[in-house]
């Protein structure tokens, strides 16, 4: 981080980056990708390593798994948040 800080964000980042889509804002494009495979029933795996954003794919330093399943009330083995519970986590980010 460079710049001023504020609840762990770098503001002067933030004022960079909207100053450069303002002057091309063609950099605001962003493209999020993600690779599902289904295991058995509700249980599933998706994995993301990476977007293409600011003009430029972009890998992760490491790839992300998320896991999802059901509870057993609703035919899962509880094996990973459901994707309900999964549409909370994004929607509280």
């Amino acid at each position: 981080m460079s710049g001023r800080i504020l609840n762990g964000v770098d503001v002067d980042a933030v004022v960079g980056l909207v100053k450069a889509v303002k002057e091309k804002p063609t950099l605001a494009k962003s493209k999020f990708r993600a690779n599902n495979e289904w295991i058995e029933g509700g249980y599933n795996r998706t994995t993301i390593t990476g977007f293409y954003s600011a003009g430029q794919e972009v890998s992760h330093a490491e790839p992300f798994a998320l896991v999802a399943d059901e509870p057993p009330m609703l035919a899962g083995q509880d094996r990973g948040a459901n994707p309900v519970e999964h549409l909370l986590n994004a929607l509280a980010t």
